[in-house]
């Protein structure tokens, strides 16, 4: 049932983070879910995926940061040591829940390698007379630009 793309994932992440920062920043003593906010955002930032901003953390890591994520937000709003008030608990437990429900819905595949083209045999006729005809329109389009602009024109 993995049909999330990863992007999305990331985006969601970085949508969590600072909406838990965001909400937390309203309150008095919101430590934990400032703190839990931005450790999130520096999860989705540095996984390797479209949205990252340094790809240093491989997919299948990211995906244990993921669980890791979910328990940690579990375990703060749950237990009654961690010194959260109400309004901290009830945000820990939203980003968990949320967090699951994108852990399970999630595609964390890696990435598909590049296809690389093989190399061109050389004397390939048809592909030969195909650049030379697209060199040549783009001289023709060049020089029809420069004989209404003049050379020197910028």
């Amino acid at each position: 049932m993995r049909t999330l793309p990863f992007w999305l994932h990331q985006l969601a992440e970085y949508a969590i983070g600072l909406g838990l920062i965001a909400q937390a920043a309203q309150g008095p003593d919101n430590v934990l879910p400032v703190a839990f906010g931005a450790v999130l955002l520096v999860a989705a930032a540095t996984s390797d995926g479209p949205a990252a901003g340094w790809k240093a953390v491989s997919r299948p890591v990211h995906r244990a940061v993921d669980i890791g994520l979910i328990v940690a937000a579990v375990v703060l709003a749950v237990l009654p040591w961690s010194g959260a008030d109400a309004t901290s608990r009830v945000l820990l437990a939203l980003a968990a829940a949320l967090l699951g429900i994108l852990f399970v819905s999630t595609n964390y595949a890696p990435k598909p390698a590049k296809v690389v083209r093989p190399a061109r045999e050389p004397g390939d006729r048809a592909e030969d007379v195909g650049r030379s005809a697209g060199r040549l329109a783009a001289k023709g389009m060049k020089a029809m630009r420069d004989r209404r602009q003049g050379p020197d024109a910028s």
